[in-house]
């Protein structure tokens, strides 16, 4: 006979366990090991409702040090109650064990399916991208209800200082307006059918890592290392009116478990329009969608827009020469005519600028990421969303708001744990998780 440690939403506790032994002293049965989960060392078995309570309403929202204080006192187990520590510890195992159920549902969905290490399967044919049948006068008169003409005139004065001559005479010889709309017809990104859609918005955030071991601020400043940051990928998936969150430990991960939810929710024949921040994402998207012939990817706006922001401060002399520029600038972005915001740019008199340097990055920059600039305005009027503010939402509530606070560092494991608790807690898949140990992996409403 043996107690057996309870760690309960009523308080911490302990019950008697009992053997069978035959004649020969051999053990039949121990409830100890047969009826309960066995226990290692001073672990303690966890009810569904303290799990609930602690994981759930408590180290998610709170840090350990106060969520141990405050379930020991609605116990009333101030003294020998639930330590922090325990409750770190409880944490990061329980992450674990999602990130090992996901990777093991995500290989079992893949197998299925037909995918291996070598791509997907040859029987697996995505049929061209769905977009809205948009002839050309459609999109003309969509441009002129956009009343791109007067603000791509104003944008495309070269010289903001110019006074000798008139603009608008200058803008009438060049035929601008025509080759505007030529441009903007030809814009490579599609306009998506919204109910042949799956809308996926995809971000890294990166927090402290702990070090393994302290060391004084003059040995980190003679070792020369730049301090070390724990990536989590967040995804969030939206189809309709529904949605679902993923998450995981580095983006190539975090796609493959993204696949698998796709494939589990025979969502992979739709359009996979991701919306992304920047240039490193797209291209591991494209890289491992390869296969896929119904991607789009596009660039959040408002990221692109704070770039320019900050491009310009550095490049410009002055706040008012460079929100002069801005203004010039972004109508060209917001209509999705990259080339001229380019030439824009490198036109620019040499008089208003300070760092040349930062131009030229801009320039880069926008190059770089000239095939996932849409015409956002033609977007905005279709209805068609052109940002990726759902999932720095989802960033804030599974990561951000919990683990980068007053100086906190975490480990990899400990981190993307607690991020995983969340993100059941979000998908209201906890009580499922608890009960049976599953997870439903589906789209939620």
């Amino acid at each position: 006979m043996k107690a057996y440690p309870v760690d309960g939403e009523v308080g911490r506790f302990s019950f008697d366990t009992y053997s069978l032994i035959n004649v020969n002293g051999e053990e039949w049965y121990n409830t100890a090991k047969e009826f309960f989960p066995p226990l290692q060392g001073t672990e303690r078995y966890r009810t569904e409702g303290f799990n609930e309570i602690a994981l759930i309403y408590g180290v998610t929202e709170g840090s350990f040090r106060k969520t141990s204080k405050l379930i020991n006192r609605v116990r009333h187990q101030e003294e020998g109650g639930t330590p922090s520590r325990r409750l770190n510890d409880h944490t990061e195992n329980e992450g674990k064990q999602l990130q090992k159920y996901f990777e093991e549902k995500t290989e079992s969905i893949l197998e299925e399916n037909g995918f291996t290490s070598e791509g997907p399967p040859e029987k697996l044919l995505i049929d061209n991208f769905s977009s809205i049948a948009l002839e050309d006068k459609d999109l003309e008169n969509l441009i002129n209800e956009c009343a791109i003409e007067k603000q791509v005139k104003d944008s495309l004065i070269k010289n903001p200082i110019a006074e000798d001559e008139d603009p608008e005479n200058l803008i009438n010889e060049c035929a601008i307006e025509e080759q505007v709309k030529d441009a903007i017809i030809k814009n490579p990104v599609a306009y998506e059918n919204a109910e042949q859609t799956v809308h996926i918005s995809l971000d890294d955030v990166c927090t402290k890592q702990q070090k393994e071991t302290r060391k004084s601020k003059k040995q980190e400043n003679s070792n020369g290392k730049t301090r070390q940051y724990v990536q989590n990928t967040v995804i969030h998936v939206q189809k309709g009116e529904n949605s679902y969150l993923l998450n995981g430990h580095g983006v190539i991960w975090t796609l493959k478990l993204l696949l698998a939810f796709l494939l589990n929710n025979h969502l992979i024949g739709l359009n996979l329009v991701f919306f992304v921040d920047g240039h490193s994402l797209y291209s591991t998207v494209i890289l491992f969608f390869a296969w896929h012939n119904k991607i789009s990817v596009i660039l959040d706006w408002f990221h692109l827009e704070k770039k320019c922001k900050e491009r310009l401060s550095m490049a410009l002399k002055g706040s008012k020469i460079r929100n002069g520029v801005l203004e010039k600038l972004m109508p060209l972005l917001w209509h999705g005519l990259v080339d001229e915001a380019m030439d824009y740019l490198k036109n620019l008199p040499q008089e208003l600028i300070r760092n040349e340097e930062q131009i030229q990055s801009l320039i880069d920059y926008l190059e770089k990421n000239k095939p996932m600039i849409p015409v956002y305005s033609i977007r905005k009027r279709l209805g068609l969303r052109n940002s990726s503010n759902r999932v720095e939402k989802a960033n804030d509530l599974i990561v951000a708001e919990r683990q980068k606070h007053m100086g906190m560092a975490w480990s990899k494991s400990g981190s993307v744990a607690l991020a995983s608790l969340t993100s059941i807690k979000k998908n209201q898949e906890y009580k499922k998780w608890f009960h049976e140990r599953k997870i439903e992996f589906k789209l939620a409403s």
